[in-house]
């Protein structure tokens, strides 16, 4: 027994001061007043001292996660408690209407106490995975309202039915009867840490038998001491340790004490056996720079350093970086191996040099086959170009070679080959022309047909260019029917005297005055003649989704 005392030594003194407390609350009831209030102080002091050395502890021992949170709030709800019925029973025991309020006080810890159990239950099932999860919150609403309830009986008699006016109802033995709401709230004093321990049972389901054999220990202890105090202390009026609300108070907190021990929550122990097993250099300083934790790597450096760590990282040497930084009552601080960082640096350098090179290389490649490209492109539009005028060329040099000034025939050749190099010319201009670079309007086809006109006028034609002057037509239709325009003339040049051309809406309109009617070549576009007297009327439509308008 004295060996694990010793290794449980502040368990052994809490459960002393409890042993304590019982034995005061014991005295309280002598007959010598000064004793008795004695008793009852010491034993109201020592019941706050065990309760907040165990919120401290709590606060120290568990992570800062909701299950604390949930732990402390039932602590302050235990402390309430005690205020509650100390405040009543030494402050206010004359005053009918602050004893009745207080009384209605003790339904806030009996309700909230339970829930926070649950609340903890759950978030102990749940785990740290769905630590932002706060779900069970959920729970305190229907103990809000049960609190509320108790709260405003006055208004109500729910929960306590008084047998007299209720201006003079003390809440005492005797003067009241139990109402609805009296009923469910016992029930839920009941049934929620049941839920809480059953979800308590199905976690142990998994771990060592020892756990759930602690949480049955305790709780059954609990239980005898009520029944014992309930069937036997009261009835017979016998001496008694402990209170029912100390029983409750301390019962619901041997519980959480089994939680935790158990790490069912998740428990902070064995600082130095922590630190020490730790493979990276870690020192824990007071604030004179003291070593408090260190692990089994030391941190070899000197006070100025491990300050200076705290304003920025401070390099022990060329790969060894120390850091530092501050925290409650005290300074943190660790090193950083960096070696295989600066290798690796070195090795990306090396690599990035090699690739930068590469990197140029690629850079000047892309460069010249993008100007290759372009030539190439240019080589096309330029061969593209030749080929369609190539004919019209060779027809010029043959007429210009068959022919010499001094011929009669010279300047009607010259004259025809001027008409044959006006559409060269504009043939080559529309061909350097794409569908992009080519305004919507434009007066394309218009210039090409007037400069032709004009260098009819050479040959004795009276030729003319009228009307509109810009169209919408896409670049392929302008070439076809320039195509076809020029067909129509070379055949009839010989016979013509008179012509205009004109833009409408879907092509060409031409009207001319000519010695008789010539056949006409294959045509790009059809031609629609038409002749009335001795004008030929011909029209030239363009294409439209692959036929002809």
């Amino acid at each position: 027994m004295l060996a694990i005392m010793r290794r449980h030594q502040i368990t052994s003194r809490y459960v002393t001061f409890f042993l304590l407390a019982g034995i005061c609350n014991m005295l309280t009831r002598v007959h010598i007043a000064l004793l008795s209030s004695t008793m009852f102080c010491l034993n109201f002091a020592i019941y706050v001292g065990l309760l907040m050395f165990w919120m401290n502890s709590v606060r120290l021992r568990l992570l800062p996660t909701r299950s604390r949170t949930y732990i402390l709030a039932a602590g302050v709800g235990m402390l309430f408690n005690l205020l509650v019925r100390t405040y009543k029973y030494r402050a206010v025991a004359g005053a009918v209407a602050g004893s009745r309020y207080l009384d209605y006080s003790y339904w806030i810890p009996m309700t909230l106490i339970p829930v926070l159990f649950l609340m903890t239950a759950m978030r102990a099932r749940r785990g740290n995975e769905t630590e932002r999860s706060g779900r069970e919150a959920v729970m305190l609403i229907p103990a809000i309202l049960l609190i509320l309830m108790a709260m405003t009986n006055d208004f109500h008699s729910w929960v306590y039915i008084p047998k007299g006016n209720m201006a003079d109802f003390t809440t005492k033995m005797g003067t009241y009867s139990y109402g609805w709401g009296c009923y469910l709230l016992y029930a839920w004093m009941i049934c929620i840490p049941l839920w809480g321990l059953v979800i308590l049972i199905r976690i142990t389901r998994r771990r060592p038998r020892k756990i759930l054999a602690y949480i049955l220990m305790v709780l059954s202890i609990w239980i005898f001491l009520e029944l014992l105090l309930f069937f036997v202390a009261e009835p017979f009026n016998l001496p008694r340790f402990y209170n029912s609300p100390e029983l409750r108070i301390f019962g619901m907190l041997a519980i959480f004490e089994v939680c935790i021990r158990s790490r069912l929550i998740l428990y902070n122990e064995n600082y130095f056996g922590f630190f020490a097993g730790l493979n990276q250099p870690v020192l824990i300083t007071d604030r004179s720079i003291r070593h408090v934790f260190q692990t089994a790597l030391p941190i070899e450096a000197s006070e100025e350093a491990l300050r200076s760590s705290v304003e920025a990282p401070v390099y022990l040497n060329e790969d060894t970086k120390l850091c530092g930084m501050e925290l409650g009552a005290g300074y943190a601080f660790w090193t950083e191996d960096e070696t295989q960082l600066h290798k690796e640096n070195r090795r990306l350098e090396a690599a990035n040099e090699f690739l930068s090179q590469e990197n140029e290389l690629i850079e000047v490649e892309n460069k010249l086959k993008e100007k290759k490209s372009r030539l190439d492109a240019e080589s096309a539009i330029y061969q593209g170009i030749a080929a369609a005028i190539r004919p019209k060329q060779d027809r010029i040099e043959t007429m210009l070679s068959s022919v010499g000034p001094e011929d009669a025939d010279f300047s009607e050749k010259l004259a025809q080959c001027c008409v044959l190099n006006a559409w060269s010319k504009r043939k080559s201009n529309l061909l350097l022309l794409s569908g992009t670079n080519l305004p919507k309007k434009n007066r394309e086809l218009f210039l090409a047909l007037q400069e032709s006109a004009r260098f009819l006028n050479c040959c004795g034609v009276k030729a003319a260019a009228v009307g509109e002057e810009y169209t919408d037509f896409p670049l392929s239709s302008v070439n076809d029917l320039y195509d076809t325009f020029e067909a129509v003339i070379e055949a009839y040049l010989p016979i013509m005297k008179y012509m205009t051309v004109s833009l409408t809406t879907d092509g060409i309109r031409m009207a001319m005055e000519a010695d008789g009617v010539a056949a006409l070549p294959a045509t790009v576009l059809p031609v629609e003649c038409r002749q009335e007297d001795e004008t030929v009327y011909m029209t030239i439509r363009r294409r439209r989704g692959g036929e002809t308008v």
